[in-house]
């Protein structure tokens, strides 16, 4: 076969793989636009509602980990074939459910099929491609990866607001469907010569551990975090991760090969591809909650904040790519945190007022720092392991998605635990030892009597609007404190970068 011919088809199958991935993928967060009017079309709170985000990232980040023994047991070909069906499958439950249940079950069994994929084209690359183009095709196929999530709310709100939350669950499966037939067509079928033993009990650990930290996440929240059953959740999970821990260290067949983490180099870049995954799936379930709760934008006006930011990636991801086979690794990985950290900060200062393009600056700032990051922190973690390429790639991808979990439900508890705590601080302040309250209090008061409403019904709604005036006060500083948080997490991760070596040691 000649050279432009082999080219060719490498770029072929990596192409295949990325459409899967992309119709996967952009349904993880495609539903965060619809979460508001999911919320009120089941009567949900925050943290109920928020399982929609991470039940996907959790089948998604247990199910990758099937890959490898997927992969050597029944060949790339019907591996791929069948999470995309499974995908489906959940994508048609998820748009037909009429109960919260029913939705969880249609976004787990999506997350399925998006974790099985999401490894086999980082392993493929890293198999057909020389060494000097690696950095470039992982760029681009995490463009496709990573920029569809960005895309996703901005597909969702304008379907959303054209027909109804429903439709955001099917939106994408004409891409996978696409995927599918042609991952029969041409991805290669061959298979181990002998099958694996599957690592069932290290995969129900690793599942159990993560949900049980989402429900105690969740239920702390909600309940509070000295409530017994938070506790027993946590705790659960703390048992459930060292459970995991010891399985795997001597399991012949482990589903996340610990040995990898042996080398502080790799672990160094994992804690790179963990943040990235904090960043990408954090950032994108608050910004549009925040644009909707607190400034009232539209589903279309939520995803249009989003849409500069899925340019700044599609732009930044294969020039990053292309920058990491010439440069130091660790400069783009040091020029990417500070954009996003930077970006984070900005955000840290917003208001209901704050304009339309300071916040799409602002989040396509984020989204460049994250697409500078990404292929070097892949390509770094890659070349650190050339030797376990066939476990690495797996727990690279483990490792975004267990951040994105991780991340979605630390900041919906802390946005909830925030807000609570800012309504009780401002509440005291709405009383007649406040002059500016009283005179607003009798300011509104007059309003509401001059439109028709008797002095009764008047002081009463008044007192209504100023209790909703407080808690969208309160809000507005939650979200303030979420995105200050995530900054100055990133900002900690600064000192850690010059640590990783640009290249594997012979």
């Amino acid at each position: 076969m000649s050279a432009p011919s082999t080219t060719a088809r490498r770029w072929g199958l990596i192409g295949i793989l990325a459409l899967g991935a992309i119709g996967a993928m952009m349904a993880a967060t495609i539903v965060n636009v619809a979460l508001p009017s999911l919320i009120g079309a089941f009567g949900l709170g925050q943290d109920e509602a928020q399982w929609l985000s991470t039940a996907f990232l959790t089948a998604s980040t247990g199910f990758m980990l099937l890959n490898t023994w997927a992969i050597a047991s029944f060949g790339m070909r019907a591996s791929f074939a069948a999470a995309m069906a499974v995908f489906i499958m959940g994508s048609v439950v998820g748009s037909g459910a009429h109960d919260l249940v029913t939705l969880v079950i249609g976004r787990v069994m999506q997350g399925a099929g998006a974790g099985l994929i999401q490894p086999m084209a980082m392993l493929l690359i890293f198999q057909i491609f020389p060494e000097r183009g690696r950095v470039a095709a992982v760029g681009i196929y995490s463009l496709g990866v990573i920029v569809s999530p960005a895309f996703g709310p901005v597909i969702g709100g304008v379907l959303i607001d054209a027909f109804d939350w429903r439709i955001v669950f099917v939106a994408t499966t004409p891409l996978a469907a696409a995927a599918m037939l042609l991952g029969l067509a041409f991805l290669p079928a061959q298979r181990a010569a002998m099958r694996p033993k599957l690592d069932w009990q290290g995969l129900a650990l690793v599942i159990a551990a993560l949900a049980l930290t989402l429900q105690g996440l969740a239920h702390g929240a909600r309940e509070g975090w000295d409530d017994g059953g938070t506790a027993l959740r946590l705790c659960g999970a703390a048992v459930a991760v060292i459970a995991f821990l010891a399985w795997e260290s001597r399991h012949p067949f482990p589903v996340l090969n610990l040995k990898l983490f042996a080398r502080p180099a790799f672990s160094l870049a994992a804690l790179a591809i963990f943040a990235t995954g904090v960043a990408v799936y954090g950032s994108t379930y608050l910004v549009p909650l925040f644009v909707q709760l607190v400034q009232h934008y539209s589903p279309t006006g939520a995803g249009e904040i989003l849409l500069p930011a899925g340019v700044a990636m599609t732009l930044c991801f294969p020039l990053a790519g292309r920058l990491g086979d010439r440069i130091d690794a660790r400069l783009l990985l040091g020029a990417g945190v500070l954009m996003f950290a930077g970006s984070m900060w900005l955000l840290s200062d917003v208001a209901g007022f704050t304009s339309f393009s300071a916040m799409a600056f602002a989040v396509a700032l984020s989204r460049t720092g994250i697409a500078t990051v990404m292929p070097a922190a892949n390509a770094s973690a890659m070349r650190q392991a050339p030797d376990m390429l066939a476990s690495a790639a797996p727990a690279a991808t483990f490792l975004t998605q267990t951040g994105g979990a991780l991340g979605v439900a630390i900041l919906s508890a802390l946005l909830q635990d925030r807000a609570a705590f800012h309504a009780q601080t401002l509440q005291p302040l709405v009383n007649e030892l406040n002059g500016q309250a009283v005179e607003a209090m009798v300011l509104l008061r007059q309003a509401l009597e001059e439109s028709g409403l008797a002095p009764p019904a008047a002081a009463a709604m008044a007192g209504r609007q100023m209790a909703a005036a407080v808690w969208a006060s309160a809000q507005l500083l939650a979200f303030r404190d979420c995105f200050m948080a995530i900054a100055l997490a990133f900002i900690a991760l600064l000192p850690l970068i010059p640590l990783i070596p640009p290249r594997a040691k012979a």
